[in-house]
């Protein structure tokens, strides 16, 4: 965002105040970016438990996915037609998981293929989380195969310690190293082991 980009956040677990501050105890002061709309979180997840969002006109949802998708296309359209470069604009959907939980289970993996299209269409990089451990495998595999490509991450205890790792699962239509690689949560973000 500090660069000209923008991110648009679906939020289905977190409260918009909850992701706020989590972002602040990074350093990360996101108020500047929401003001000037370089920082959009849509809120299904105020509606889903609190009954009302903080977010009453400025992007409200709630966990349905199909008018979740007709909000993010409408938000992807007038990103495009505000001349923004899509290569700069990132959605991330946190987390695919209260969608599996809480609606059916057919009407989620087909909202992750559309919006799989709709990011491919407009040319924009999106993040879908899914809480592992949570879901059947033919839950997992078929948003696998419904993705452009998946992440994989896990926690390893050594002795006394954890060690987190990442990989590049799949990746369609490119050839990538899938080996597990060690990162670390730091003040400043995330830290990779190349």
């Amino acid at each position: 965002m500090k660069k000209g980009g923008k991110v648009i956040w679906i939020t289905t677990e977190e409260l918009p105040t909850s992701i706020r501050e989590g972002m602040l105890r990074f350093g990360w002061d996101v108020e500047p970016f929401e003001e000037s709309r370089k920082f959009v979180i849509l809120d299904a997840a105020s509606p889903a438990r609190l009954g009302l969002s903080e977010n009453v006109g400025h992007g409200m949802l709630g966990l349905d996915p199909t008018g979740m998708l007709i909000v993010i296309t409408d938000q992807l359209r007038s990103s495009q037609t505000e001349e923004e470069d899509p290569e700069k604009l990132i959605l991330v959907l946190d987390s695919v998981s209260r969608l599996l939980l809480s609606c059916e289970y057919k009407a989620v993996i087909d909202f992750v293929a559309c919006l799989n299209s709709r990011l491919e269409n407009f040319r924009v990089r999106g993040l879908a989380t899914v809480c592992e451990g949570a879901h059947e495998d033919k839950a997992l595999n078929s948003l696998t195969f419904s993705c452009a490509g998946t992440i994989k991450f896990r926690i390893r205890e050594e002795g006394d310690s954890r060690v987190r790792q990442f990989r590049i699962d799949s990746l369609r239509g490119r050839s990538h190293d899938d080996r597990w690689r060690n990162y670390s949560l730091t003040n400043s973000g995330v830290d990779i082991e190349i």
